[in-house]
């Protein structure tokens, strides 16, 4: 029987910010307790930088120019087979839930799923009660919500999965389930106790429902001795757009603050995953189950001087991303596919990957475990084998730029010129070095040149040093990837609540 398969991305999480990793602060036991009985990759890059064009990658097993699904062209395009599709063909029982208004059921993420979750539709309405009354996970969401705060309606999703999961186990069938949890991402304000958590001081009331009163009597709800509360906060909701425009300056005690915060999201986010992965014990089939977790970008504290957010840049602040892949222990997997067990038994409990991949290698891989054979594309592998062997010569990411953000930062400070980010980036990447093109490939442009396993912050710029190095990989790039000359026509969304969680998420 083919394995279950479970794709759990924890949005926005930085590789450098996970205890599995080597970060100080205990942030990710389960994803540890995962890479230990499984495959940790420690050079996973990710194939753009924000959600839709990442999403859309894995979902086609394509790099964005090759897809079309990239700047204001978001939707997966009619003529392409999703992974959900794919993976239904083989006799899957499929789950999706959308991760906040970008993976929705208008761009095509729906396609193939049979249990999909639109949640930014589950707010409170005229048909509140009723849906309390008639979804207990929702029920469930709106009295953790009430008592320990926001969480971007991530238990609602996680609810909502063990459910699926439940009934398909009980009916024998293999499932796929996918959910991108936002709760990490701006603006950095996790439930009870995990603000608290890494923040030594932070003051708020015990319960949400307090918290919320305070405010619409305008008292302060949180407190941090020491420091400028309010800015925090209002960095932090923000992503940090008064920062990135020259308007708002922050020290390194107070960056310390905000990446406490994200910290605990990470750590709460971490923790939903432990407590799926007790579910599936409990119902016998956490053996059969791959269970993937990663991200699909990072973040940016003001690095690489005052870079906030994960827009205008393709450094691997925002590229590097953890992987692990805890494989069915069961003899299930490609064993069943190909007459070995390479994706069950022979993948050895903590093994390290130092190669380089790719998360559009988890299309492939995927469906090889479904006992599908992956379309061709010369540019993606199966990491099935889990080998540390050379997957690629190369790997590249993409980012056409998106109007939203433009037009958000040029509103609100109207002296900074935001219009001269409205530029492609391209970026390919070799064993050694990393480059990487503002501008147009064939083009006026400009470049940048690291050693990325020498220097992973890509504080040193070697352009200047090893240009026929630089020369060489532009002409890998003009060979392999399409031009991002065409980003697509910005429209603001005609959906008054679409556009509300738009801004909330700082892309309007």
């Amino acid at each position: 029987m083919a394995p279950n398969i479970l794709f759990l991305v924890i949005d926005a999480l930085r590789i450098d910010h996970c205890s599995t990793y080597g970060y100080e602060r205990e942030t990710t036991p389960t994803m540890t307790r995962l890479a230990e009985e499984g495959v940790r990759y420690d050079h996973a890059f990710a194939p753009s930088i924000w959600t839709p064009t990442v999403h859309g990658a894995i979902f086609t097993g394509k790099y964005p120019s090759h897809t079309g699904i990239y700047g204001n062209s978001l939707g997966i395009p009619d003529d392409l087979e999703t992974l959900p599709e794919a993976l239904k063909r083989q006799g899957y029982r499929t789950f999706a839930a959308s991760a906040g208004a970008h993976i929705r059921k208008s761009r095509g993420y729906a396609r193939g799923v049979d249990d999909y979750v639109e949640t930014r539709r589950i707010g409170a309405d005229l048909d509140f009660a009723q849906k309390v009354l008639g979804d207990r996970s929702f029920a469930k969401q709106v009295g953790f919500t009430l008592t320990r705060g926001p969480d971007d309606k991530t238990r609602y999703k996680y609810d909502r999965l063990e459910r699926f999961v439940d009934d398909a186990a009980d009916d024998g069938d293999p499932f796929f389930g996918f959910i991108n949890a936002k709760t990490a991402h701006q603006p950095f304000n996790p439930p009870r106790p995990y603000k608290q958590m890494f923040t030594e001081g932070l003051e708020r009331p015990r319960w949400e429902f307090l918290e919320r009163a305070m405010e619409a009597l305008g008292r302060r709800a949180q407190d941090l001795p020491g420091h400028d509360i309010e800015k925090l906060r209002q960095v932090s909701h923000s992503g940090g757009d008064g920062v990135f425009a020259g308007e708002v300056e922050m020290s390194e005690e107070e960056w310390a603050v905000i990446e406490a915060w994200y910290d605990g999201a990470v750590r709460y986010l971490d923790d939903l995953v432990g407590e799926l992965m007790a579910f599936l014990e409990s119902k016998g089939v956490y053996e059969d189950t791959m269970v993937v977790v990663t991200s699909d970008h990072g973040d940016n504290f003001g690095d690489h001087g005052g870079l906030t957010s994960h827009i205008f840049s393709l450094y691997d602040t925002l590229l590097h991303v953890p992987l692990v892949i805890k494989p069915p222990r069961s003899g299930s997997g490609s064993g069943s596919v190909a007459g070995d067990s390479a994706a069950g038994d022979a993948a050895p409990a903590g093994k390290r990957i130092d190669n380089q991949v790719s998360l559009v290698d988890l299309h492939p891989t995927f469906l090889e475990a479904a006992g599908e054979t992956p379309p061709d594309y010369d540019l993606t592998e199966s990491l099935l084998g889990f080998e540390d062997r050379r997957y690629h010569d190369y790997t590249f990411a993409e980012y056409a730029g998106f109007d939203g953000p433009i037009e958000r930062l040029q509103r609100k400070y109207p002296d900074f010129d935001a219009t001269r980010f409205a530029r492609p980036l391209q970026a390919v990447r070799d064993d050694e070095h990393k480059l990487i093109v503002t501008g147009p490939l064939n083009g006026e442009h400009d470049r940048e040149l690291y050693a990325w396993r020498e220097d992973p912050g890509e504080d040193r710029d070697l352009l200047g040093e090893r240009t026929d190095v630089a020369d060489e990989l532009l002409g890998v790039m003009r060979d392999t990837l399409e031009p991002l000359d065409d980003a697509g026509e910005f429209e603001a969304p005609d959906d008054e609540e679409l556009e509300e969680q738009l801004k909330d998420l700082g892309y309007l």
